[in-house]
Formats: C-alpha cells, sequence, structure tokens
C-alpha cells in the first residue's frame, strides 16, 4: 500500500494515511475491550451465585472475593464429601461449592454445650455451617475436664458459650455466632425458638427430661429439624451409638422418660407395648422423624449411696469419658451436616395436641442479633 501511495499525488497520500491510522486506532480499541471483558468474566470466582436477571454492573468487592476464597479452601473438603460430578447443574458452580453454600448458608442451634454440646457445635464450625447459635447458662469447672472440649486450666470460670464463641471464631473468622446466656424450659423455649431468624435445624445436647422435652415438643409445634442426644453416663463403648427416630430407641432412661411426657403432655401419638411388637401382633408404630442418638451399651448400675451424698458433682455418679460424649456428639453433628449438605432436612411430625407451655407470647423481634 505504501509503494502505491509513493506514485499518488501528495493529497491522496496523506488522505489515505489518514485512514489508515484511523481504521489502526479502531481495531486497538475493539481488541482491549473484547479482550478486558472475557478476563473480567475468567476471573470471577465459580462459586459466585448468579441468576439470570442480575445486574451486569453488580460485582463483589475484593474483601469478598478474599472471604469466599478462604471459605472455600477450608470447607472444600466437605463439599467434596457429599458431592459427585453427576450432581452437576446447568450452573457454573462445582457440586462441592453448591454443597459449601448450603452449609454457609444453613443456621444451626446447639442447646447445651456440655460433654456432648461442646463436641457437637465444634464439628458443625469445622464443616462450615455458617450460622450458630450457642444456648447455656453454665460455666466451665475443673470437674468438667475429662469430657469438655473448652475445659482447659486458663477457662475455669468462664461462662462455656463465651468460650466456645471465642475458639470457633479463630477457627472460622466468618461464621456468624450468637450467643444466649439461658437454660431453655418450657417457659421460654417458644420465645427463644421464635426468635431466632431463619432457623434450620437445632441440635439437643441438653441433660434434664424437662427441658430436652419442652425443645423436642416446640421443634415439632415449629417444623424445624432436631437431633436430640440420650445420655452418656456410665457408659465406655464409644462404637455402640447409632442415630434412630425417637420412637424405635430404647434403653436410655432419659430418652424413655422424655418419649412418655411427650405422650401425656404434648398429644404426641401413642406407642406399642414392647411385648407386642416382639410377637409382632401389630404394627410398629409411625416415626415421629426426630432423629435421636443413643448408645446401645447398657448404662451401668448406680453406686449404692450415690444419691445420698451431699457434695456437688459436675459429672455425677456414674462417670464419664470424652470418648463417649465427644462420639455422641460427632454422631449428632453429622446427622445435621448430612440433612443440610444433601437438602433432605427431616420436618418432625406435629400433633393437635401440642400447644405451647409456656403463658408468654412468642417474642416479636429476635432477643439477640447475629454477630459478625
Amino acid at each position: 500500500c505504501l509503494h502505491k501511495t509513493s506514485t499518488m499525488t501528495p493529497r491522496i497520500s496523506l488522505l489515505l494515511y489518514l485512514f489508515i491510522l484511523q481504521f489502526s486506532a479502531i481495531s486497538v480499541v475493539c481488541f482491549v475491550e473484547t479482550g478486558w471483558s472475557r478476563s473480567s468474566s475468567f476471573r470471577q470466582h465459580p462459586s459466585l451465585r448468579q441468576t439470570a436477571d442480575a445486574n451486569e454492573d453488580s460485582s463483589s468487592s475484593p474483601i469478598e472475593d478474599e472471604a469466599r476464597e478462604q471459605r472455600n479452601l477450608r470447607f472444600a473438603g466437605v463439599g467434596r464429601l457429599f458431592s459427585s460430578t453427576a450432581d452437576q447443574d446447568d450452573t457454573d458452580i462445582p457440586p462441592h461449592l453448591q454443597v459449601v453454600d448450603r452449609l454457609t448458608q444453613a443456621t444451626v442451634v446447639v442447646v447445651g454445650l456440655g460433654g456432648v454440646g461442646s463436641w457437637a457445635a465444634e464439628a458443625l464450625c469445622r464443616s462450615g455451617i455458617g450460622n450458630l447459635v450457642l444456648i447455656d447458662l453454665d460455666d466451665i469447672c475443673i470437674s468438667n475436664t475429662n469430657r469438655q472440649l473448652h475445659a482447659m486450666t486458663s477457662t475455669i470460670g468462664n461462662m462455656k458459650i463465651d468460650a466456645m464463641a471465642q475458639r470457633f471464631r479463630d477457627i472460622n473468622p466468618n461464621c456468624n455466632i450468637s450467643l444466649i446466656h439461658d437454660f431453655v424450659s418450657p417457659d421460654n423455649v417458644d420465645e427463644i425458638l421464635t426468635s431466632i431468624p431463619n432457623l434450620t435445624a437445632c441440635l439437643d445436647a441438653t441433660d434434664g427430661a424437662k427441658g430436652k422435652c419442652a425443645l423436642i415438643a416446640a421443634c415439632a409445634r415449629y417444623q424445624i429439624p432436631i437431633v436430640t442426644c440420650g445420655g452418656s453416663a456410665g457408659r465406655i463403648d464409644p462404637c455402640a451409638f447409632v442415630c434412630e427416630d425417637l420412637t424405635r430407641v430404647g434403653g436410655d432412661p432419659l430418652l424413655t422418660r422424655c418419649r412418655k411426657n411427650l405422650r401425656k403432655f404434648h398429644g404426641f401419638e401413642a406407642g406399642v407395648p414392647a411385648y407386642a411388637l416382639k410377637k409382632k401382633l401389630c404394627k410398629p408404630p409411625r416415626k415421629w422423624n426426630i432423629q435421636a442418638v443413643i448408645s446401645t451399651e447398657p448404662q451401668k448400675e448406680l453406686p449404692n449411696g450415690a444419691g445420698s451424698s451431699s457434695l456437688r458433682r459436675c459429672d455425677g455418679a456414674l462417670g464419664t469419658g470424652v470418648f463417649v460424649t465427644g462420639t455422641s456428639g460427632f454422631v449428632a453433628a453429622g446427622q445435621i451436616v448430612s440433612m443440610i449438605a444433601s437438602g433432605k432436612l427431616i420436618i418432625p411430625r406435629n400433633f393437635k395436641g401440642n400447644l405451647p407451655t409456656s403463658s408468654k407470647k412468642p417474642a416479636e423481634k429476635p432477643i439477640f442479633a447475629l454477630e459478625q
């Protein structure tokens, strides 16, 4: 082209040069714009949820991107555990990160932070649950050392949920942790549960029949999935734990008493005599869809005179071991995580006679705020 322009008049040559320069400038601009657009789309993290009508101008901040990347590094292993390549859908989000998203968006309340609940709560935190609500009003005692996660020389005298919250923030800084310094009872259970926004599931690790019964009944009333734990004292075999429907478990005095009270005071469906089931004279009762963690190991007998001592005991007369209480908590937490990860929550059945036992009205506003 330059060779041909040498034979043209100076005016024509100048016009041709200007045309070539303008065309080159347009080409460079188009290339830069196209390349930048593709580069931006590639850098966007695949775990970000996108909708078809999302605003094209909206984008996450660098801080949010970094937090999401750290979250995925921490909990992608849990996501891969509950997913496979066959689960890939039409979105650009890998299946294992979809599981992580579900866990992050979940809100789980743990009631009772003792020998069972402390281990269960940590298992939930280390599994990527994004919102944890811890309920307890007990402090850490030196005799808790043999079975409770938070019991250390430096924490004796502290509130259990305060020590756990500090620990969990170090495990996952992005976990929203809320604390309720109280014991669950028939008088406050409705107020507490209705004040927790978007509650996904409840893990019951209480050791009192009255509060446990009230909590189970309230979860059935408000259709909140619940996993309840039986007693762990007086047992030494960590391999004896199972998770079954509350109507199917036996040999646990605490859960047996709760089951009777649920039928007596909350209108739960009546059971079937054990001898009738054994002789197959009738069908088993319908499940309540309330998961219960129990040990099939028979509980040891109470020592003679154990109930007559005036000495304050934090661990009871039967004795306990961390390898048993921790296993119970892990089994319960595993059931919660499995339900959330698979998206298959087990909703408890409710019954007509299951009415609030408290005279107080449910709270209109949350009694606490989620903390970052």
